[in-house]
């Protein structure tokens, strides 16, 4: 941890030295000192990574991490009362720092005794032959999709069987079990399942947990009927509209991981009556809570995994499959998964460590006997929970030191949630935990996503949904991997459940996922926080003066998360945060633009606005903010006219959307580097697209043709102007005829996505030679007829998305030599007929080809 925290403070005194403020020579002395020896204190660590950690080692990092926060916390507040002193109309500091005094004081009476004592019980530990190096760990398959559930087929079955009988009113069924029996995964696998889904045409999963409130779960069930915001609707309102809503559709429900009886009384009140079409799932680790859940039936008991079972779990975990574990290593595997009990969260842990070692074979036998060693101790525990939380502790001690603040990290999340890997991604880079790696084609994007596969490989880490390339889009973590990076992260991050004040002055980081407007509206005093994260569950509005709050409570923040609070206007107090990094928000329905003064952020990285408007205006020349990297929101933006001498921002990856109007080569040339863009507006006001063509980084185009009436466009754009590089293609309600697919079966795609009519006629007929490096293809709301294919044509493609095709004869049986997937829904019983003659042609190659219909779909016998 003391690693990652260095790093951004030695950066901090660069950007001081070079960059931000004019410095005399003593003070300039001062900083070089101080710089030089933070790089002998994190060379040090780096080199004690390689010790056995556990609570000592921990306490030593403390020990260090509260001089250096001290010390950045001196620089920070330094560098703001400099800027505020350059003609800001509010005075932050009443008493000017004295910048070189406090640093020599800090220097020679804090950090370097501390580093003298650190060190001199670090020496003492015993060293474990671990390496702080970046590590490839190998494995075959993702041991964490959840298609692969090891020794829980028949539980599943089982369970499936008692949802499908009838009854004549609506029944639950609780499942319940200790944290890390597989509750959750065995109930998602159940969710997703083809006989529910069929059964089932109505499915919602709500995460309720120990700190449940009702209209959580209320608004989680009205959500799945209506788009209309709902958030200031009164809790009986919103039961009474889900139980109404629910009466009207076959519906099955999964209440996650139910603690108390009070939730299920709350979750009744949203239950319809006399209703017999509809089932509950509910999992819960409480047995107390099953009698109350269904009086008439037994709740079913999750059982441990037996021998067997607990061995093949463990191979898979760290092979990919079985058979393939080395024969002189089997006596020591099969003593762990002994000890673990049958507890699956424990094998798998486990085997996250014992991945690390595969390589090189002549290591293997004594680093696996090493962690078996350890393992073993820590498994005797009679408490199983208290030995996994053990089990943990050993996978996080053996981690590399670049892995471990992006590890406790996950600790912000409230329980069962899945966070989006883009925002957690950038929510790491803005907080300093990535850094350049050897190979310079690396952005720090890639390095973080690099990571986050790593945790996932180590098992500490789960999957949750993928996009079209089969790229991660959302994880998340166990309940109990959850408590312990919030047990470690004590001085690293606080969570902050009631509205106190009082808790969240000494904190640096805090999580604010319930009463936040509470806490706001008391003017809080936060001098040392840096991170101010909040996830909600649904959107609440913000008072008048929320962000002027936030503004003069979190003077030195870095991280501002805040995506579910709606915020009625903009408030100049936000640019005085000169070290904002990284800035998430939600708009009111009167906030449309942000000010010219926004480029006073200087330090800003990510910048993500939340809006329902149709366009959003930013006053500033953000080519003068030269460390943003992504400008995110679904709004058109309005920029003001660029102009041929305006600056070039060459960090910038991610425009998204830009209006038709601001998108003119001069806005282009302002970002060459652009990896993904996105146009939304009048796209028959564009007479051309030229500028495209000299984006050579850009890989992913979404055009949006967003005006009030659908009017066809003859043509975007000719194949020579379009980016050479580009991999992803997203067009929607273009109205384009299909003869223009000859354009784009030209290009290198892999993904191409057509929504909302983005192309309309009766017949599409793909030619030899186009399509040839498509790999998924989506098509939603077209009148399409006839799709007819020469041969020689999109011939790599894996996946396909049918949705809303009503008048679509067929799919081409040609498809059914590469296709490894075929999802569809709302479409002609001659479609769903066309599938099933391509599932017929694949059935004998087992597991190559999955069709996927939506609920309701009808299936021709």
């Amino acid at each position: 941890m003391a690693d990652s925290a260095i790093s951004f403070l030695l950066q901090n005194i660069k950007d001081l030295v070079v960059y931000q403020i004019k410095l005399n020579n003593e003070a300039t002395q001062e900083l070089l000192l101080l710089q030089e020896k933070l790089e002998d204190i994190q060379k040090y660590f780096q080199k004690a990574s390689g010790k056995k950690s556990g609570e000592e080692f921990w306490e030593c990092e403390n020990n260090i991490l509260e001089v250096v926060y001290k010390a950045e916390d001196l620089i920070d507040s330094y560098v703001t009362q400099e800027k505020m002193a350059q003609g800001r109309p509010f005075k932050l500091y009443p008493e000017k720092i004295d910048l070189v005094s406090q640093m020599k004081q800090l220097h020679k009476n804090e950090l370097e005794p501390a580093f003298k004592r650190v060190k001199s019980k670090i020496d003492e530990l015993p060293t474990s032959d671990e390496s702080g190096a970046r590590t490839k760990i190998a494995r075959q398959v993702d041991p964490l999709d959840e298609k692969t559930v090891v020794g829980m087929q028949d539980e599943i079955d089982r369970l499936i069987k008692l949802l499908l009988e009838s009854s004549s009113e609506v029944e639950a069924i609780c499942v319940v079990g200790m944290a890390g029996l597989g509750k959750s995964t065995i109930a998602s696998a159940i969710y997703r399942d083809s006989r529910i889904a069929h059964h089932f045409p109505t499915r919602i999963w709500v995460n309720v947990s120990e700190d449940f409130k009702a209209r959580d779960i209320y608004l989680t069930i009205v959500k799945k009927f209506t788009d209309r915001d709902m958030s200031n609707s009164k809790d009986l309102e919103l039961a009474s509209l889900a139980r109404q809503r629910l009466s009207d559709v076959k519906f099955m429900l999964v209440m996650d991981d139910v603690w108390t009886r009070e939730a299920w009384e709350a979750i009744k009140k949203a239950l319809p009556i006399n209703q017999s079409s509809g089932k509950v799932l509910v999992t819960s680790r409480n047995a107390n809570v099953a009698p109350h859940v269904n009086p008439q039936r037994k709740p079913y008991e999750l059982r441990f995994l037996n021998e067997q079972e607990s061995w093949k779990l463990l191979q898979v975990n760290v092979y990919g499959k079985e058979g393939r574990w080395p024969v002189d290593s089997k006596v020591n595997g099969k003593k762990i998964f002994e000890k673990c009990g049958g507890l699956p969260l424990a094998i798998v842990v486990i085997g996250g460590i014992l991945v690390d070692k595969l390589f090189p074979e002549e290591t293997r036998e004594r680093e696996w006997k090493k962690i078996f060693d350890s393992a073993q101790s820590l498994l005797g525990n009679d408490d199983m929970v208290t030995s996994v939380k053990s089990i943990v502790g050993l996978s996080y001690d053996k981690m590399p030191y670049y892995l471990r603040h992006c590890f406790l990290y996950l600790g912000v999340c409230p329980r069962d949630f899945e966070i989006p890997t883009w925002k957690l991604i950038r929510l790491w880079i803005a907080e300093g935990f990535i850094k350049e790696g050897n190979n310079s084609t690396d952005s720090l994007e890639d390095i973080a996503e690099e990571n986050l596969k790593e945790l996932i490989r180590r098992n500490l880490v789960m999957v949750g949904r993928k996009n079209a390339r089969g790229d991660i889009k959302t994880c998340r973590i166990h309940d109990v991997i959850r408590e312990f990076c919030r047990k470690i992260a004590l001085n690293f991050l606080k969570v902050i459940s009631m509205p106190d004040v009082s808790a969240i002055r000494e904190c640096r980081r805090i999580c604010v996922h319930s009463h936040v407007l509470d806490l706001l509206q008391k003017k809080p005093d936060g001098p040392y926080i840096r991170s101010f994260i909040c996830f909600l569950k649904y959107e609440i509005d913000a008072g008048a003066n929320t962000l002027q709050y936030i503004g003069e409570a979190f003077k030195l923040l870095r991280v501002f998360e805040g995506s579910s609070i709606r915020f009625p206007k903009f408030n100049p107090k936000i640019t005085a945060l000169i070290h904002l990094r990284y800035i998430s928000l939600a708009t009111g329905e009167n906030f449309k633009a942000l000010p010219t003064s926004i480029v006073e952020l200087l330090n800003l990285q990510t910048l993500v606005i939340v809006t329902s408007q149709r366009t959003f205006e930013i006053k500033g020349e953000i080519s003068k903010m030269t460390q943003l990297r992504h400008l995110k929101t679904k709004a058109a933006i309005v920029f003001k006219r660029a102009k041929k001498n305006d600056g070039v921002n060459e960090k910038l990856q991610t425009l998204g959307n830009l209006s038709t109007g601001s998108c003119t080569v001069e806005t282009l040339r302002k970002a060459p580097n652009l990896q993904t863009l996105g146009i939304s507006g009048d796209i028959g006001s564009l007479r051309n697209f030229t500028g495209l063509e000299n984006m050579s980084y850009l890989k992913g185009l979404k055009i949006t043709n967003n005006v009030p009436h659908e009017t066809p466009i003859s043509r975007l754009v000719e194949v020579q102007y379009f980016p050479t590089n580009l991999e992803t293609l997203t067009l929607s309600a273009t109205n384009l005829d299909w003869s223009y697919m000859r354009t784009l079966g030209s290009l290198k795609l892999k993904v191409l996505k057509l929504k909302d009519n983005a192309f309309i006629g009766d017949d599409w007929e793909v030619l030899q030679g186009e399509f040839r490096f498509l790999e998924h293809l989506e098509i939603k709301r077209s009148d399409l007829v006839s799709w007819t294919m020469k041969e020689g044509c999109l011939e790599k493609l894996k996946t396909l998305h049918l949705r809303n095709c009503d008048n679509l004869l067929a799919v081409p049986l040609g498809l059914a030599n590469s296709l490894r997937t075929l999802a569809m829904g709302n479409v002609s019983v001659n479609a769903v007929q066309s599938a099933k003659d391509i599932e017929k042609k694949r059935s004998g190659d087992v597991g190559a080809f999955t069709l996927i219909l939506a609920p309701g779909t009808y299936v021709p016998t």
